[in-house]
């Protein structure tokens, strides 16, 4: 049930970091990554948090 939002909250620290620019393909990918794993999870009171 929280795995999506696991695996999210261990991506997005990733995202310049290091200063390091986010491309805009990484975060078009993260979004529709994360567009899916909210479709698959059951509703929740919280998830437009993603959003």
């Amino acid at each position: 049930m929280a795995t999506g939002r696991q695996l999210l909250a261990r991506c997005r620290p990733l995202d310049g970091n290091q200063g390091a620019p986010t491309v805009p393909a990484q975060r078009k990918a993260r979004r529709e990554y994360e567009n899916r794993v909210t479709a698959l999870l059951p509703p929740q009171p919280d998830h437009d948090r993603f959003h």
